[in-house]
C-alpha cells in the first residue's frame, strides 16, 4: 500500500469526492440518475458557464488571477484544464490564506535544512508549524534589524521587542496573523506605531508568540492578541510569571514606537509604508469634515501649510476605507433583500432583519 494510500484510509474524511455526494442523492443500484446529477452539479464547477454573462477577455483574466492566487498559496497549477483550476481554486478558498502560507513557508525552511526538527509526523496542528518557523526565523535575524527594535528584555527564555520599522515588525512577528506584518497593508502597523505601544513577546524556546497594545491617543485601548490575531486576555496567554511587572512597565510608557525613532528611522517607515508628510489644509480635525463637495474640503478655502507635526495619508484612507466598506456593505445587503424577495418572496426578508455580507 502506497503512503497515499494509507493516508486516505487514515483520513477518509479528506478522501471524499462529489462522486460520494451523488452516491448519497441517487441510491439506486444502477446509479440511474448520475449522469443527470453531474449535468446539474456540474455546471457550478464550470467556468464557462458559472460565468457565461462575461467576455472572453474577462474570462481570461479570471483564470489568471486564480493561477495567481494558487501559486502565491503554494499551490501547484500545472496540467490543469480551465474547469480543474476552477474547481482547485474553488476548493482552496475555503481554508485561510494564511494556513497556506504557513505550510509554504514551513517546506521552504525544512527544504533548507533550517528547521530543527526534521521529523514531520511529529507536526500536527498549524500552531506547530508557526513555533518552529518562529524557531527558525530567530536565526536569521540580523544587526540591521536588531537596531530597528526596542529591546525591553530578554533572558535565554524570552524576548520583549517594541518594532520600530515595518521590516522589523514583519521579521519579528513572522508567522503570525498580525495585522501588523501584513505586507500588502502596510497601513496597519504605521497607525499602530504612531498611535501607541506595539510589543512583541517571543518565547525563544518554544516559538510561542504573542503581541500587546496600548493606545496613547485617547481611546485607552489594551489589549493582548495571539498569533492567530485572536484577542486575549493576558490571563490566558501563555506567560511566565515574572514577565507580568515586565508588561506593566512596557505599557506604562507614555511613548508611542514613532516616539522612540530616529529621524532616519521615522523616514524608513514612510518609505516602506508608501506615505509622505502631507501638505494639508489647516481648520477643523478630519474626524469631523465632510469628506467632499466638488472636490474639495468644505467651508475650506485651497491653500497649502505644512503640517508642524507629521501626520500621514494613510490615516485619513484608513478612515476613508472603513466609510467606502460599510456603503459597500449596504449596498449588498439590500441587492441581496431584492433578490431574495423576487425569488423567495414567501420568505418575507425584513429591512431590520441582519444580513452577513
Amino acid at each position: 500500500m502506497s503512503r497515499i494510500d494509507e493516508l486516505k484510509k487514515q483520513f477518509p474524511e479528506l478522501n471524499m469526492t462529489i462522486f460520494d455526494l451523488f452516491k448519497r442523492i441517487d441510491t439506486t443500484s444502477t446509479y440511474k440518475y448520475f449522469p443527470l446529477l453531474c449535468k446539474i452539479f456540474g455546471k457550478r464547477l464550470n467556468i464557462q458557464t458559472e460565468y457565461s454573462s462575461y467576455d472572453r477577455e474577462r474570462i481570461d483574466s479570471l483564470k489568471l488571477e486564480y493561477h495567481e492566487k494558487l501559486l502565491n498559496k503554494g499551490v501547484s497549477t500545472d496540467g490543469l484544464t480551465d474547469n480543474e483550476l476552477f474547481f482547485m481554486y474553488y476548493l482552496s478558498d475555503h481554508f485561510n490564506t494564511d494556513t497556506f502560507h504557513t505550510i509554504k513557508d514551513f517546506i521552504r525552511y525544512m527544504d533548507r535544512n533550517q528547521i530543527e526538527n526534521k521529523d514531520v509526523t511529529s507536526y500536527s496542528t498549524i500552531d506547530d508549524l508557526r513555533s518552529a518557523l518562529t524557531l527558525a526565523s530567530m536565526k536569521e535575524l540580523t544587526k540591521e534589524l536588531e537596531g530597528q527594535v526596542i529591546k525591553e528584555f530578554e533572558n535565554e527564555k524570552w524576548l520583549v521587542v517594541r518594532p520600530l520599522t515595518f521590516q522589523a515588525s514583519a521579521k519579528y512577528g513572522a508567522s503570525t496573523r498580525w495585522c501588523t506584518t501584513y505586507q500588502k497593508e502596510k497601513q496597519y502597523f504605521e497607525k499602530y506605531w504612531q498611535n501607541g505601544i506595539l510589543v512583541y513577546f517571543i518565547n525563544k524556546v518554544t516559538g510561542y508568540k504573542f503581541a500587546g497594545y496600548k493606545s496613547l491617543s485617547g481611546d485607552n485601548e489594551l489589549s493582548f492578541w495571539n498569533a492567530e490575531d485572536s484577542r486575549v486576555d493576558y490571563l490566558y496567554v501563555e506567560a511566565d510569571d515574572y514577565l507580568y511587572p515586565i508588561v506593566r512597565r512596557i505599557l506604562g510608557s507614555d511613548k508611542t514606537n514613532k516616539q522612540l525613532c530616529s529621524d532616519d528611522i521615522v523616514n524608513q517607515v514612510k518609505k516602506e509604508c508608501g506615505y509622505n508628510i502631507r501638505k494639508m489644509l489647516i481648520g477643523e480635525p478630519m474626524d469631523n469634515r465632510p469628506i467632499f463637495e466638488e472636490g474639495h474640503m468644505v467651508g475650506e478655502e485651497i491653500g497649502e501649510m505644512e503640517v508642524s507635526e507629521h501626520q500621514y495619508v494613510g490615516e485619513d484612507m484608513m478612515r476613508m476605507e472603513e466609510q467606502i466598506r460599510e456603503e459597500i456593505d449596504i449596498n449588498i445587503v439590500s441587492r441581496l433583500r431584492e433578490v431574495t424577495r423576487e425569488h423567495y418572496p414567501e420568505d418575507s426578508i425584513s429591512e431590520t432583519m441582519p444580513m452577513r455580507a
